[in-house]
């Protein structure tokens, strides 16, 4: 058993154990009836019966159905072929993953209201933050770099807020 990215391939359907032999037989077939088709034509043409002519129109409509059967199989056998192979090097290639770009809409519409609800989240949890840190006695360095640190805060959820709605923001901000 090899796994499904290896690199040595078969390169032809006769590589695999069954199809040689499975080549041989249709052939074998093929041949068989034309063997009969020439043999039921060569005793109408002899006989020049009705009965001669109408085995040997039966026999040559079994050849033309084995050969059309022998045909669909080859084209379907190729086409499998091919969807086997794309399969594969879409495995080998992106890890059966379906691109990044073939989301849907209501998909990207669901993730962006999440994203935005978890904006205003943050927002309001900084505003909370701002308003107990005013009660308390603290002053200085340890102030100043607290507040740069929510003003850090409220500006990244403001961008990543802004970056998901399709229109601009308008109105007031209100402190």
């Amino acid at each position: 058993m090899r796994s499904l990215g290896s690199p040595t391939p078969s390169s032809s359907p006769a590589a695999e154990p069954g199809g040689r032999a499975a080549r041989w037989g249709t052939a074998l077939g093929l041949a068989v009836l034309v063997v009969i088709f020439v043999v039921a034509l060569l005793q109408a043409a002899n006989a020049n019966s009705w009965l001669g002519w109408t085995l040997a129109g039966i026999a040559l409509g079994w050849l033309m159905l084995a050969t059309w059967v022998v045909l669909m199989v080859r084209r379907a056998a190729r086409f499998g072929r091919r969807q086997v192979d794309e399969a594969r090097e879409q495995l080998r290639s992106g890890s059966g993953r379906a691109p990044a770009a073939t989301r849907s809409g209501a998909a990207d519409s669901m993730r962006d209201e999440k994203l935005s609800h978890s904006f205003q989240i943050v927002l309001v949890q900084s505003k909370v933050i701002k308003q107990e840190l005013a009660a308390l006695p603290v002053e200085g360095p340890e102030r100043e770099a607290l507040d740069r640190a929510l003003d850090t805060i409220d500006i990244t959820a403001g961008n990543g807020m802004s970056m998901l709605r399709q229109e601009p923001l308008s109105g007031t901000v209100v402190d």
